[in-house]
């Protein structure tokens, strides 16, 4: 991380259908922080995701800067733990969010001019990511790997109906596909089936 000049970096899985939790984080700190956020239903992770635009937060001690009023226990817990700065930015493929990405430094301080557009980009990365990652757990996404042969077909055919739609290219049609059964927590080929027989449409908002 010493790229983006942060301590460290979880990854939640965020959607709109209430499936979350902990994908990955990069370090004791940074995994107690985002079970923190889970736990309490508050922080910067929560409003990213329910506003799917970045929160960046420089200093939790400044309380011009943070409503505290919104994270009263995670600012104590933050700060007990030692989190000086957050910066949360939410994973989104086109309109469909499926998840959020947290930085976190020990030292209070802005990202620099170089690296939010850095950190934008690792979030456009880790959005991708997490759409090939098959996580198992009541209610959250997974792919069916005992009918994958059988279904193949049908995704094909819901992903050249989503190309049509939106109008975009079959690799963003796909990744659309994905991305609203991921934020759905549904299979894909549940909801490829819907698509090929027309009881679920794309429209140019979710690109």
């Amino acid at each position: 991380m010493d790229a983006l000049s942060v301590t460290g970096a979880g990854i939640a899985m965020v959607t709109a259908a209430g499936h979350r939790g902990v994908v990955c984080a990069t370090d004791s700190l940074s995994s107690t922080i985002e079970e923190l956020q889970l736990t309490l239903g508050e922080g910067p992770c929560v409003d990213a995701a329910a506003s799917g635009a970045p929160v960046l937060v420089p200093d939790l001690a400044d309380a011009t800067d943070v409503a505290t009023e919104r994270w009263p226990t995670f600012l104590e817990s933050a700060a007990s733990a030692g989190v000086k700065a957050v910066f949360a930015l939410p994973l989104r493929v086109g309109a469909i969010s499926v998840g959020v990405i947290d930085l976190y430094r020990d030292t209070p301080g802005d990202l620099s001019a170089a690296e939010l557009p850095a950190a934008l980009m690792a979030a456009d990365a880790a959005a991708l990511a997490l759409l090939y990652l098959d996580v198992d757990g009541e209610g959250a996404f997974s792919d069916d790997h005992t009918a994958r042969s059988s279904y193949q077909m049908q995704v094909h055919q819901a992903t050249g109906m989503v190309m049509a739609q939106v109008g975009v290219t079959i690799d963003q049609a796909f990744l659309l596909l994905r991305a609203r059964a991921f934020a759905d927590g549904r299979p894909l080929a549940e909801l490829a089936t819907d698509v090929v027989a027309r009881r679920v449409r794309f429209s140019v908002e979710d690109e």
